[in-house]
Order: structure tokens, then sequence, then C-alpha cells
């Protein structure tokens, strides 16, 4: 009979060996690094995606309206807000579009018009739209058209605009406001000189001087009214708005 043996604190006689961890198979670890890979190639082309195909439906919204309103003088600049575009694209809804383009009047005046859109859908062949702001500014430049050519209007400062011209030839200066009533943009005389002498500005020639200013605006795109007219830095500006606006 063997003697019996007591193993003691430390002593590893008589234990078995520890098993060495077991190593994933080889097909997990490709099958997740090919995981890792398509997840940063995929970070990588989306944004690109979403830029390209942002810019393809910029264009075709382009295009769609130098075809439909042919008052414009070249291409308008279209951009479409909101991320991510694929998602807009999938739906066919735009949260804001804006139009920016240079436009002339029927008068052949130049037009600065910059139209948002909100919530713009594709309905039919055509698109619509919640609402409708913009602005549309016409230049110093193409508001100096009197009967004999020689009257220069240019900002004054203060929201007022600087007018000159002559009148039997004597020289004429004065300062006006403009005013918005159902469509006519017309001017409030604020002060008033004739040949360096001071005029009281209600005076009959001064109102006769300003009456040819005055400005019936055309029929506005898309359904838009005239809500406002302000003078700044870049010439006078016409906002206006429009609800429920249909086929952009």
């Amino acid at each position: 009979m063997l003697p019996r043996t007591t193993a003691r604190p430390g002593d590893t006689a008589g234990r078995r060996p520890a098993r060495p961890a077991a190593r994933p198979p080889r097909s997990g670890r490709r099958r997740a690094l090919l995981a890792a890979g398509l997840a940063g190639v995929l970070l990588f082309t989306l944004p690109v995606t979403d830029s390209v195909a942002r810019g393809l439906a910029e264009g075709r919204l382009a295009d769609r309206i130098s075809e439909r309103q042919t008052n414009l003088a070249g291409r308008p600049d279209v951009s479409i807000e909101g991320l991510p575009f694929l998602l807009q694209a999938a739906r066919e809804t735009y949260p804001r579009v804006r139009v920016r383009a240079d436009a002339t009047t029927d008068r052949g005046s130049r037009v600065k018009a910059d139209v948002t859109l909100d919530n713009v859908t594709r309905e039919g062949d055509g698109f619509t739209a919640d609402s409708a702001s913009a602005r549309f500014t016409a230049p110093y430049s193409s508001l100096g058209d009197g009967p004999d050519g020689d009257t220069r209007i240019s900002d004054a400062g203060n929201g007022l605009l600087l007018i000159r011209r002559s009148v039997l030839g004597a020289p004429v200066v004065l300062t006006a406001g403009v005013e918005l009533h159902d469509g006519v943009v017309s001017l409030r005389p604020t002060a008033a000189s004739v040949a360096g002498r001071t005029l009281d500005p209600a005076s009959p020639l001064i109102a006769q001087a300003l009456a040819r200013q005055t400005r019936t605006l055309p029929e506005l795109p898309l359904g838009l009214r005239p809500a406002g007219v302000s003078v700044g830095a870049d010439g006078v500006t016409v906002t206006a708005r429009a609800e429920d606006v249909r086929q952009v």
C-alpha cells in the first residue's frame, strides 16, 4: 500500500497544467476586419455621395425654374438645405430651398431676386411649398430713369433716398423715404433744395418731381405678394411672401 501525500501551499505537484485560452476562429476575425473596413468606407463615401446627389438635384431645380421664369437673366443659383440629403431625396421633400437669380422687369430694369421656399415637396411633375419669402432688390443704377435721363438716385442713409436732377436748368436735391401701398412704391420727401436754396418738401415743384418716380410693381412669381419696401446700400428692396405655393 502506497503512502498518501499531502499537497502543501505553493506546491504545484499533482496539479493539472492550465489549458491555453481558446483563440477565436480565423473566419470570425476576418469577418470583424471586413466589417470594420466596410464601416470606414461608408463613413468616407456617404458624405461624397450625399454631396453629389444634392448637386444633381439643385441642377434639376435650377433648370426647371429657368424654363418657367422667362424674365431671368441667366441660370439661377439653387441651394437645398438640410442633412442627410439622400433621406430627403428618398422622401422627395426638402425642408428649405433657396433660389438666387438676376432678373429684368417688363420695363427692362435689373433686379436681384432672393427667394426661400419652405417644405418643398414633389407633386406630380412639379413641386409645391408650404410658404415662400422673397427679397427683390433694384440697384440704384436701374432707378435713375427720368424723362431726360438726368435723374440720379443713391443711398442717403437712415433708410432714405438721395435724388438729384435738374429742373429748368436748376439743380434739385432732395431726400425721400419709400412707401408701399397696394403694390405701388411711392416717395415721401423729407428735405429739398433748388440751386442751393432750401425748399418746403411739400411744395408742388417737389411733388411733381417725385411723381415721376412712382412705381407700380409687376406681378410677382409663385403668387408672391408685396409686404414691404426698404432702402439700403445695395438699392431699394421689396419684400414679399406667399402661402401654399403651387407649381414651383
